[in-house]
């Protein structure tokens, strides 16, 4: 992990305004940075051993569903995350929302959002939450409204623990107020079905796209879903 945190720290700070592979924040110093490096896997030769480690691939076998995952190899294949303390623009510490949110739900859904804890994730240092159960219930996809009768929880991890999710969860991360976090991103999708007709795009387009949803989520953070992050609480037990 530590190799791994080594490898995000020289993309992020490879990283350009306009390189197409990235999404910005700006931190509590007035400091702009890469908060979110596509295509890791390509730039990291530890984090593409960890996916070709047979445990890794397992992780796909969790449920009695058929998935398929991208290839660490050839593919943007995972997303490197830096979640700074303070940031004021941007969207390194993501509101309320679900995966298919900014669309995509027919093609993905439900599959399996895989998060590699390269740091710990705390209270202190931005770990995630989750509306239990959200991924079957007929909800919102930003938001979470007070009288939601589901149980809302975090997830805590240590170095290399690893969290997955289905990708209809409602979830979101707290801001790191002591230490930073960082964490990459990957999944496993449903794999196709007999007489399924699966887009084709290229790698650059797909990236393109990725690195568009920074804007469009940059707009959402703006709407008073990020102030809902703050307050999150653990649900009594």
């Amino acid at each position: 992990m530590a190799a791994i945190v080594t490898e995000l720290d020289d993309a992020t700070a490879a990283a350009t305004r306009d390189d197409g592979q990235s999404w910005w924040a700006r931190d509590g110093s007035g400091e702009w940075y890469a908060a979110r490096v596509l295509g890791f896997n390509e730039k990291s030769p530890g984090l593409r051993a960890v996916m070709h480690d047979e445990r890794f691939a397992r992780l796909g076998q969790l449920t009695d569903d058929e998935f398929t995952r991208r290839d660490p190899d050839t593919t943007d294949a995972a997303e490197g995350l830096t979640k700074r303390i303070g940031v004021t623009d941007g969207i390194s510490d993501v509101p309320w929302h679900k995966d298919c949110s900014p669309g995509g739900h027919s093609f993905r859904c439900c599959g399996l959002t895989v998060g590699v804890c390269l740091t710990p994730a705390d209270r202190e240092s931005g770990e995630l939450g989750v509306v239990a159960g959200s991924h079957r219930a007929n909800v919102q996809g930003g938001g979470v409204r007070a009288d939601l009768d589901l149980p809302r929880v975090t997830l805590p991890a240590d170095t290399g623990d690893i969290t997955i999710h289905c990708s209809c969860t409602l979830h979101m991360s707290r801001p790191p107020v002591s230490r930073e976090r960082r964490v990459v991103y990957t999944s496993f999708a449903q794999a196709p079905r007999p007489g399924d007709v699966v887009p084709t795009l290229d790698r650059d387009a797909i990236r393109r796209s990725r690195a568009d949803l920074d804007g469009a989520g940059r707009r959402l953070s703006t709407r008073g879903y990020g102030g809902e992050a703050q307050q999150f609480e653990l649900d009594p037990a």
